[in-house]
């Protein structure tokens, strides 16, 4: 008897430890998968930020092109210095004109407006507050061959007078001045990393000594400004730099958004890496933005703590998006995936079979559909209580996500019916995997419940078919399942 309790004592203890890993194990690996997401929203939410700044210098930029550039009378001075011979008298008429401008213009953070001729000679350029230098002095400008801006946002624009194309106006915003707006608005802390392929070779000398090269990469160089308020500790935000050198090692090269995490000081942080291209599409570095975010301090805690906390934020993170989306009037968001299961929804899937079906029909190529549910599900309910019903769809989802392919489209059409959308395949293929579904759950051991079967009804789509009719026809086959007394899979074929 000893020894049997012995043996019993030892395998109840194996079972615990090797539980108690699994779920370590697993856990982990749900804490991560979250935190991956939560750094994921951070992304967005940091681009989106960006992109609503660069829309609104993009308005004030629109303002001064109606305002100023389709006023007759300036497009006569610029048109009047490009015929002349002497320009002189034309462009000091011109800068009289548009000093005032340029002097809003600086309360915007916009320090950069050039008129150039199509010949490409500048005929005026502001730059600097009091300076204008003609061509004759080389322009004091952020260049690139002395005629365009580096080191900044370029709004170009063309110039017509009387039919007569004049040129190209230029207005640019320094990193420095959307740098500072971001922060003034959003309360973070933000470094533009530009790369020395687009940066240095491109830049006047004079200009090169407001950029520093980055402690993160020595490959990327950035604009700094003295005397400046920071959000983040100076000291705190060298030592950030110092762990993302190791931590974005051979991840900036590859141009890609991507968000990690630091902690310095017990303090956590999110550093957001946005890529930003020129005005060519080329990405030539990225807006990094610094944040100080004690939530990731929870993902290293348990799960359970973790959970509630990470719904309030991302849904307090969805607010912000939807709020910020609807103000730009650029972006829509739709919720797709089915809360309960982890797969999507029904109104998702409805809009992905629409796009499926127009497939079929543009390049004549075989999809199939499935449409299954669970064997007296409702039983299931009344016996053991809906908490062990939702276990068992969760379950079912998991146990079809495993055994269908990445192309396959998954998701629960209602209730306790799933649905399957299979491109590329044929009736028999499609029949072969309903039969490999229906297996798998039936030789599922469920905890509690034991045994559960599901129905399944198959068909392949046509050309002609609509969503309704395909589903329809999926529908019947389920049911015709059911009338032949449940756990099989029956097929109905589209009329010819």
């Amino acid at each position: 008897m000893e020894a049997k309790i012995k043996k019993s004592t030892v395998v109840y203890i194996f079972i615990f430890l090797f539980l108690s890993i699994a779920i370590w194990f697993l856990f982990d690996i749900k804490k991560n998968q979250n935190k991956q997401l939560y750094l994921n929203q951070k992304i967005i939410k940091a681009a989106a930020e960006f992109t609503a700044t660069l829309n609104g210098y993009r308005m004030v930029v629109d303002f001064i092109e109606n305002r100023y550039f389709t006023d007759p009378q300036i497009l006569k001075i610029i048109f009047e210095g490009f015929k002349a011979q002497d320009k002189e008298r034309y462009r000091k008429i011109l800068y009289r004109k548009l000093k005032p401008l340029y002097a809003d213009m600086k309360k915007y953070g916009i320090n950069y407006l050039q008129i150039r001729f199509p010949d490409g000679t500048v005929f005026l350029s502001f730059h600097r507050p009091g300076k204008s230098k003609s061509t004759k002095s080389k322009p004091i400008i952020i260049n690139l061959n002395q005629n365009k801006i580096t080191g900044g946002f370029r709004f170009p624009f063309e110039l017509y007078f009387r039919d007569h194309f004049l040129g190209n106006v230029e207005i640019a915003i320094s990193y420095d001045s959307v740098k500072d707006q971001l922060r003034k608005i959003f309360k973070g802390e933000y470094r533009f990393l530009i790369h020395k392929k687009y940066l240095l070779n491109r830049l006047l000398s004079e200009e090169r000594k407001s950029y520093i090269q980055s402690e993160i990469n020595p490959d990327f160089f950035y604009e700094s400004k003295v005397n400046r308020d920071y959000q983040i500790n100076p000291e705190v935000f060298s030592q950030i730099n110092i762990k993302l050198k190791e931590k974005t090692k051979n991840r900036l090269s590859e141009f890609k958004n991507f968000a990690v995490d630091i902690k310095v000081n017990g303090n956590y942080y999110v550093v957001s890496f946005i890529v930003i291209s020129n005005t060519k599409g080329e990405k030539i570095g990225y807006l990094v933005y610094y944040e100080k975010d004690n939530t990731i301090f929870l993902f290293a805690e348990t799960f359970l703590m973790m959970y509630g906390s990470v719904e309030l934020a991302l849904l307090a993170m969805l607010w912000f998006l939807i709020s910020l989306i609807t103000k730009s009037e650029k972006f829509k968001t739709l919720s797709e995936i089915d809360v309960l299961t982890g797969i999507y929804n029904k109104g998702k899937f409805n809009n992905v079979l629409d796009t499926e079906l127009k497939k079929v029909r543009r390049y004549k190529r075989p999809m199939g559909l499935i449409l299954f549910d669970i064997d007296h599900f409702k039983q299931i309910n009344d016996t053991f209580g809906h908490q062990i019903g939702d276990y068992v769809l969760r379950e079912i989802a998991n146990i079809v996500k495993k055994n269908i392919r990445d192309t396959d489209i998954f998701a629960r059409w209602g209730g306790e019916e799933f649905v399957l959308l299979a491109p590329e395949t044929d009736l028999n293929g499609l029949k072969m995997l309903a039969e490999k579904l229906r297996k798998a759950i039936e030789e599922y051991n469920f905890e509690k419940v034991g045994k559960v079967t599901a129905s399944f009804g198959i068909t392949e789509a046509t050309p002609e078919d609509s969503t309704d009719s395909v589903v329809k026809r999926a529908d019947e086959a389920l049911y015709l399942a059911k009338e032949k007394g449940r756990n099989r899979v029956e097929i109905i074929l589209p009329e010819v």
